[in-house]
C-alpha cells in the first residue's frame, strides 16, 4: 500500500526545484528502470502494480501497489506497471580536458526534443552534454522517458552562454553553431575538439555563440520549409560528425 508521504514525495518531483532539493527523479517503465539500475544509478524505491518483484530484490526497497495508486503517482497518460524513485548521479561544473566532441544545448525547452537529443548523442558516442542555463531539466519526467535511459551514461554541466564561450576559448575548442547560413555539414572539417551548438526551438542560438564560433548548416529546401526540428537537426549533424571522424 502506498503511504501518504510516498505519494506526496513522488508528486512533488514533477517540479524542478523539488528534484534539485531532493536529488531525486522519477523513472517509469520496466525496461527504463532496469537500464538505469544496470548503469549503476541508485534506486531509492520501486513500485509495481503487477508481476513478480524478484527482478528487483536486493537492489532497492520494492512494494506492490494497486493500479489506482499507480495512476495517482504516474506522470504518464497510460501508467506503466513499474515506477521508481532514482537518485540523481553526482554532477560536475566542469568536464575533463579530453572529452571528445561536446554537444551544447542552448535553452532547449521541449522535453521530447531534449530526451531525443540525449539518446541520439549517446548513440553517436558523444557523452558530454553542455547546457545553457534556462534549458529544460534533464531529470524532467518527460525528458527521462524520451531519453530511454541515455542520461545514465552522460555527463552534464550547466553554464551561461557567455561562460561556455569563455570555456571553449580557454580549452582551445571550436564552436560550431547550427544555423541556416553556414558551411554544409558534409563539407565541415569536424574534429573531436569541436563543440556543436544547437539552439532554442523558437529563437535559435544565442548571438554570443554566433559571434564566437563558426556556422554549420544542413542544406535543404529553405524556400518551402523554414527550418528543421532541433532534434532532427541535431541527429543529422551528429551523424555528419560521426561519419567524418569514422565513429560509425
Amino acid at each position: 500500500m502506498l503511504t501518504n508521504n510516498q505519494e506526496k514525495l513522488i508528486r512533488s518531483l514533477v517540479l524542478r526545484k523539488n528534484r534539485k532539493k531532493s536529488g531525486l527523479f522519477v523513472a517509469e517503465g520496466l525496461k527504463l528502470v532496469k537500464d538505469l539500475m544496470s548503469a549503476g544509478l541508485q534506486v531509492e524505491n520501486i513500485f509495481v502494480t503487477d508481476g513478480p518483484l524478484e527482478g528487483y530484490k536486493g537492489s532497492a526497497p520494492s512494494q506492490t501497489i494497486s493500479l489506482q495508486e499507480m495512476k495517482r503517482i504516474s506522470f504518464l497518460e497510460t501508467p506503466s506497471p513499474v515506477l521508481a524513485i532514482v537518485k540523481q548521479p553526482s554532477s560536475s561544473a566542469e568536464f575533463r580536458k579530453n572529452t571528445g566532441l561536446v554537444l551544447l544545448l542552448d535553452r532547449i525547452q521541449d522535453p521530447g526534443n531534449m530526451g531525443t537529443l540525449l539518446r541520439t548523442a549517446l548513440w553517436y558516442g558523444v557523452d558530454h552534454i553542455a547546457l545553457v542555463k534556462g534549458s529544460v531539466d534533464v531529470y524532467n519526467p518527460k525528458v527521462v522517458q524520451a531519453s530511454m535511459g541515455a542520461l545514465a551514461h552522460l555527463q552534464f554541466a550547466e553554464k551561461t552562454a557567455q561562460e561556455w564561450v569563455e570555456w571553449s576559448t580557454a580549452h582551445s575548442r571550436r564552436l560550431l553553431v547550427a544555423d541556416m547560413d553556414g558551411t554544409p555539414a558534409a563539407e565541415m572539417n569536424w574534429t573531436a575538439k569541436d563543440v556543436l551548438v544547437l539552439g532554442n526551438e523558437g529563437q535559435g542560438c544565442d548571438e554570443v555563440f554566433k559571434a564566437a564560433g563558426d556556422q554549420v548548416t544542413l542544406p535543404g529546401n529553405a524556400a518551402k520549409m523554414e527550418s528543421l526540428n532541433v532534434a532532427i537537426s541535431g541527429a543529422t549533424l551528429l551523424y555528419a560528425y560521426a561519419t567524418a571522424s569514422n565513429e560509425l
